[in-house]
């Protein structure tokens, strides 16, 4: 289990670290006034436009980071995914029909669909979940850790898989449906492309996948095309071709978008830019549910943090409520619960912090006169630099001097070799886990090999409890992890994000193109209002 450790840290890193190339705008087809929508295309093109570039060649089992998934979700299919258009953290058929899991959560059998089809007119069978499973582990991508378990893989007849796992994981089905999850590949593909690197090569512009779109031309930082596959076994988008430029800045893209040069814009926008667009008539905007939060982790290496009296002092003197009012509005909420939203059926594992600012201040009228406090955010990251620098705000008038400091992610992530050498506090403006199961969530936050446990806040009860929940998939030792680990102080759960997507108002179909798994659309989903 732990080798999500390094391959959580790894997706982040890159996401982040993503470079901005430049995109010269397309020619003013919009012709909209101030008020007036613009118009659908005539010529069956959807564009989404994409801020940065991709970061990494959109080879499902190397892809580890944000931008490329709407490449990645749209020309290849796993076996499940989380369902559309809810907020609950469900699995949903895709290339399996149905699944039996045993009662000790170590063989899963999957039922395939009939009548699917690799772009390559190959025909989907059993025998490609092996493939897919095998390529996986051996190009050690960023996600290979959600097959490392698979002991393996049987297929009695064409239509039927048996995965069995070296050792009981009721997460399983979490690690599939995620959108860094394995997908089916054409093994005739990979076997005609292999080369001399498991057609990693061949798969930078190209796809071997079964889904609704194939790739049609790549212009690696600059812009995808992705053709529609009209063989393909679901719905058939009335879009026959879907454009992803890459554009440098929020601006141009805004631009292009405000024109009519671009059809949607999926989670990519600053809350900045919320007051534009969230109440015009001319515009859709709409805020999906996601896994993601905002977060606050404290460093109990550090002198001032040292004590679990001081850390929970200081967590309650956030005022959530207003924080995340103030600063990331109606893309997020208050979270109430220790898990993201969902995980846990209920809400059973409540997040039992209560704003009460007098509790610091009376701990601060103790402190020595020039304590200091450093609050770190990611370089870039908006939201958190805001929130940072607010909270940096109230200490100040409590006699402590705190400042809000930037650092380059390269350094976020190497504070656990020597957490003394990271900030006191750390504001986390949206991070989340690869999928919708607690393990998925407290491995990576609490454990201090998880990847974003940046300063190594560690209990190893917690680590033993998230280890037995995932065996068993027993909800009340999740729970049961998350108090103890709240009761550190170590870590407080500020936020539910939500995916903002800007559309316009022609465009149709966008919650039942999301899921709380993706900050991406399922573009055969989408279609023209009518």
């Amino acid at each position: 289990m732990s080798l999500s450790t390094l391959r959580r840290r790894t997706r982040i890193a890159l996401a982040a670290a993503a470079v901005l190339p430049l995109f010269a705008l397309a020619a003013c087809s919009g012709t909209g006034s101030a008020t007036t929508a613009n118009a659908a295309p005539t010529n069956g093109t959807l564009t989404v436009g994409l801020l940065g570039d991709i970061g990494q060649p959109p080879d499902p089992d190397i892809y580890y980071a944000n931008n490329g998934l709407a490449i990645v979700l749209n020309t290849y299919e796993g076996l499940v995914q989380y369902a559309n258009d809810t907020d609950a953290v469900k699995i949903a058929p895709r290339l399996a029909t149905s699944w039996d899991v045993s009662g000790d959560n170590t063989t899963y059998t999957f039922h395939l669909r009939k009548g699917v089809t690799f772009h390559d007119g190959t025909p989907f069978t059993s025998a490609a979940v092996k493939v897919a499973f095998d390529r996986r582990i051996a190009v050690k991508g960023g996600a290979a850790y959600m097959v490392q378990g698979v002991k393996s893989v049987q297929t009695p007849d064409d239509l039927t898989a048996v995965v069995t796992l070296d050792a009981p994981n009721s997460a399983f089905l979490d690690y599939l449906a995620s959108p860094f999850g394995p997908k089916m590949e054409s093994p005739t593909a990979l076997r005609e492309h292999a080369g001399s690197d498991d057609a990693q090569t061949w798969l930078q512009t190209h796809d071997a996948g079964t889904g609704a779109y194939a790739i049609n031309a790549a212009d690696p930082g600059t812009s995808w095309t992705l053709k529609r596959y009209d063989q393909y076994w679901g719905t058939k988008s009335p879009f026959t071709t879907v454009k992803l430029p890459i554009y440098s800045d929020v601006s141009a893209l805004q631009l292009a978008f405000d024109r009519g040069d671009v059809s949607a814009v999926v989670a990519a926008l600053p809350s900045s830019s919320l007051s534009k667009y969230e109440d015009s008539t001319k515009y859709a905007s709409y805020m999906l549910p996601t896994l993601q939060s905002a977060l606050v982790t404290l460093n109990p290496s550090r002198e001032f943090f040292a004590s679990k009296e001081a850390r929970l002092a200081f967590l309650q003197s956030i005022d959530q409520e207003s924080l995340v009012k103030q600063v990331l509005g109606s893309r997020s909420e208050p979270a109430t619960t220790l898990y993201a939203k969902g995980m846990i059926p209920g809400g059973k594992d409540e997040q039992e912090l209560r704003y009460k600012p007098s509790v610091l201040k009376a701990y601060a009228a103790g402190l020595a006169k020039g304590t200091t406090m450093t609050i770190g955010y990611a370089s870039g990251n908006t939201n958190a630099q805001q929130m940072a620098a607010i909270q940096a705000a109230k200490l100040q008038a409590l006699g402590i001097t705190a400042t809000a400091k930037s650092y380059p992610t390269s350094q976020v992530f190497g504070w656990i070799n020597d957490p003394s050498s990271g900030p006191d506090a750390f504001f986390d403006g949206n991070n989340g886990p690869d999928g919708g199961s607690p393990y998925m969530w407290g491995h990576v936050f609490w454990d201090k090999s998880g990847g974003i446990n940046y300063f190594g806040c560690d209990v190893p009860s917690v680590d033993e409890k998230l280890n037995q929940a995932v065996a068993t998939g027993d909800d009340d030792l999740y729970v049961a992890a998350a108090k103890e680990y709240a009761a550190t102080g170590c870590y407080y759960n500020l936020s539910y994000n939500k995916d903002w997507v800007l559309a316009q108002k022609w465009l149709a179909g966008v919650p039942g193109a999301h899921n709380i798994g993706a900050n991406e659309l399922d573009f055969s989903k989408l279609s023209i209002k009518k």
